[in-house]
């Protein structure tokens, strides 16, 4: 309770005290979470029903009990608050002592009849399984959802590769439901859905065994409810300059009946990027380096995208529910050229040579993804049937128009070369689960399940006008592969909540199936394979001040469908990106163990070990002198250190979070001309910090500053040099709330590049790239309609309809 609460009490029980009537009554009863917990020191206001001015007050014991005495007769609104957490409003009737009962504390915000209710919770929460970041009503909200997910507590982005604890499989989801496609189109999805719409974002760092075991870690992305019955909607628009301009404009709209709820989201965006490569490839013979090739690349991308969301609830009656919703996102036009110039020096003297390539292409892809849930409530309290079917389409074209033209020392063009592909992609996913959840005794829920998915890639590529003599080129002409994958699933769990005690554990079994033809060879390559994943979480918490946690999981992760394609694809003359149809699915172990001083403090040690880990790795072939970027399984990984953690409001104004995460990395990996085991490791450290301001008396000015530093790091065969990141966002609400604009600047001093070697055996090249990354955001958001309750209706529900 602040100073002017207090203040308030204080006068009114003054007031109250010369007032009173002959008769006055008392009211009691105990504050709990939405866990059930009891809540110690909730603030307990007693209200006028008129304007909402403070009567009385109290505040919860330890057990979460309160009581209010010298009330008059009369009707009241009764409220209980604790830090930002508020709950409903509760119509009172006194005109005898009573109990109230249980008021729980809820985490949303809402309007009621005239009287505006703000409220802001906790920027993170820890739970038993997840940390929760909170971005309704932030500085984050008019951004977009990519760029709110890297202040997300745990999440590091790096050249728009996703990370958690060192993690990079990570499974996105929206409200529960796994998105399913490649990883760059997941980002185009995020970047072009507006902040605004998310209540929060949970980092779920030991995914519950009905999940997948696809990814080690889950992030979830949780939409805001439509609580208010009626329509309203909001338009947004979003301008970013950086090299080049960048445009998003968009609207959002929501309905909602007294059964059906209905929401649908558009964005437009229409970008330009610019970025830069700079690869040093020292080519080496009999282990000295006979010629040095310096390529310095220009990178240009247009790209118009349209994004197209919709979310649809019905509930048929108190027991069975149904939700149907889709996510699209369609990219008529990218078109994308690279300009490399490459230098070539020899170390015997002779004279330089260089050529320069040009790069074409266009592309066109589009993906669509369709969910239907249905949610059967059965007659035991807390049981209940569930239905979960999802397919997506995904389609892609892309044709490159490659030249490359030869000159000598004194620039005479000596050759020219042209190159034409054309490569086309179509990925079809179908999944259905059906979940089966009761609960066993006081303290237990027990939840099983079984799935299946198909997958069903079909890829072809076209290609032309090459060099079938030139050393190095192997690229297939003309070519069909055909790559069908099944997964059967089961699993059982057991959730368990007693006292100071919270324990989660399951197991998952998967079988799967696979089968990959190319038809140029005719050739055929079949697996089957049946793996376990358990998984468990506990929480202790024998005290306010003291908390305990502990986590342990094994996860597969299997080849992306374009990782897989054998086929070799020119970027430039003398680098080529090359599929691998051998890749083995990877497993790996994580667990966690750590403690939390007063719900703000947290010292956490872990360990990981990884199999068949695959990546993106760049080799250099110094009998062609050509650069390949090859998919390939890393042999092991291992990774063990401890993270220090700062959760805190140091007043109301201020939230902090802070990470600091340091860990020993090492990679084993088969180096790919010589067949030699290569071992490399090294100590890192990386570095995250996000400052939350509120400014103004009515909190309508927000502010977020965002630091991510990490120090040199093992990614596959490369080491990855310093990297730093400074973003600064303000938010300022406008027109009673109904507006609001913001501004925003990333890489506050231009310095998130990337620096990586490859210096072992007879590889020694380095590549550095320079993105568009110092981005100025200029942004705007009306809402219009319905926007504020017009009675006090229950909604203790909003959580069982929010499986979407």
């Amino acid at each position: 309770m602040n100073y002017r609460e207090l203040f308030l009490v204080f006068l009114c029980a003054i007031s109250t005290s010369f007032m009173v009537q002959a008769q006055e009554f008392s009211i009691s009863g105990h504050v709990k979470s939405n866990e059930g917990e009891p809540v110690w020191l909730a603030n307990v206001l007693l209200l006028s029903p008129k304007d909402t001015v403070l009567i009385n007050g109290s505040s919860s014991d330890e057990k979460g009990g309160f009581k209010i005495t010298h009330i008059p007769p009369g009707k009241y609104f009764l409220k209980a608050s604790y830090l930002e957490n508020e709950s409903d409003y509760m119509i009172v009737d006194i005109d005898s002592t009573k109990d109230v009962g249980t008021i729980t504390i809820s985490n949303y915000a809402q309007m009621l009849d005239e009287v505006v209710v703000t409220t802001q919770k906790p920027r993170i929460e820890r739970k038993v399984d997840r940390l929760v970041f909170n971005i309704g009503n932030t500085a984050l909200s008019d951004s977009d959802v990519w760029e709110a997910l890297k202040r997300a507590p745990g999440v590091v982005v790096i050249n728009n590769q996703l990370s958690v604890n060192g993690n990079k499989d990570i499974g996105i989801m929206i409200n529960g439901r796994k998105v399913n496609l490649p990883k760059s189109d997941v980002i185009n999805l995020l970047s072009g859905t507006s902040a605004s719409n998310v209540e929060s974002i949970e980092v779920i760092t030991n995914p519950p065994s009905k999940y997948s075991a696809e990814d080690g870690m889950l992030i979830n992305i949780k939409m805001k409810k439509n609580l208010i019955a009626g329509y309203n909607g909001a338009i947004f628009n979003r301008y970013t300059q950086g090299v080049f301009p960048k445009h998003t404009i968009g609207t959002d709209h929501y309905f909602k009946g007294n059964k059906s709820g209905f929401s649908i989201n558009y964005s437009f965006n229409k970008e330009k990027w610019y970025t830069q490569y700079t690869d040093i490839t020292n080519y080496i013979e009999d282990g000295e380096i006979t010629s040095t090739w310096n390529a310095h690349e220009d990178y240009i991308q247009h790209r118009n995208r349209h994004n197209f969301n919709a979310f649809f609830d019905y509930d048929f009656d108190d027991r069975n529910s149904l939700t149907l919703s889709t996510l699209n996102q369609w990219s008529p036009k990218v078109d994308r050229v690279f300009d490399t110039e490459t230098k070539i020096t020899y170390a015997d003297g002779s004279d330089p040579s260089s050529f320069i390539t040009t790069n074409d292409s266009g592309e066109d892809q589009i993906n669509a993804s369709f969910y239907l849930d249905f949610v059967h409530k059965l007659k035991k309290k807390g049981a209940e049937l569930s239905l979960n079917t999802h397919y997506t389409y995904y389609d892609y074209e892309r044709g490159q128009d490659l030249s490359t033209y030869f000159y000598d020392n004194n620039q005479n063009l000596t050759d020219q070369d042209d190159f034409f592909t054309n490569a086309t992609q179509d990925i079809n996913l179908f999944s259905a689960q059906i979940d089966f959840i009761t609960p066993v005794g006081t303290f237990s829920n027990f939840e099983s399940g079984l799935r299946f998915a198909g997958i069903h890639s079909g890829n072809e590529i076209d290609q032309s006008g090459f060099d079938r003599d030139q050393p190095g080129i192997n690229a297939t002409e003309s070519a069909s592969f055909d790559y069908d994958e099944s997964i059967f699933a089961g699993y059982a769990s057991i959730d368990n909540k007693w006292d100071k005690w919270k324990f989660k554990a399951g197991l998952r079994g998967e079988y799967t199936k696979t089968r990959a033809n190319l038809d140029v060879l005719n050739s055929f390559n079949n697996d089957n394979y049946f793996k376990l994943f358990p998984s468990v979480s506990f929480q202790y918490t024998p005290n306010n001040t003291h908390d305990f946690h502990y986590h342990y999981y094994r996860r597969i992760t299997r080849p992306r469908y374009n990782s897989l394609n054998p086929f070799q694809v020119f970027q430039s003359y003398n680098s080529v990106i090359e599929g691998n149809p051998d890749l083995l699915p990877s497993s790996r172990h994580y667990m966690a163990g750590g403690y939390t001083y007063k719900r703000a403090y947290t010292f956490e040690l872990f360990y990981k070990n990884r199999v068949n880990n695959y990546q993106l790795l760049v080799f250099q072939d110094n009998d062609n002198q050509v650069l390949r970027f090859i998919s390939s399984n890393v042999d092991r990984d291992i990774a063990y250190g401890f993270n220090v953690t700062v959760n805190k409001n140091f007043t109301n104004n201020w939230s902090f979070y802070f990470m600091a995460s340091t860990s020993y990395m090492e990679s084993n990996f088969t180096d790919l001309s010589s067949g030699q085991k290569v071992n490399e490791g090294l100590w890192n450290t990386y570095i995250r910090s996000n400052s939350g301001f509120s400014f103004l008396s009515d909190k309508s000015l927000k502010a977020d500053i965002s630091i991510l530093y990490s120090s040199p790091v093992i990614l596959g065969n490369s080491r990855q040099e310093d990297y730093f990141n400074m973003g600064i966002a303000l938010r300022k609400t406008i027109w009673d709330k109904k507006a609001s604009i913001s501004l925003g600047l990333d890489d506050v001093f231009n310095e998130a590049n990337l620096f990586n070697t490859r210096k072992y055996l007879d590889q020694n090249n380095t590549s550095y790239y320079r993105p568009e990354s110092r981005l100025l955001v200029l942004g705007f958001r009306y809402r219009f309609g319905n926007t504020k309750i017009r009675s006090n209706k229950k909604s203790k529900r909003v959580d069982e309809r929010n499986r979407i």
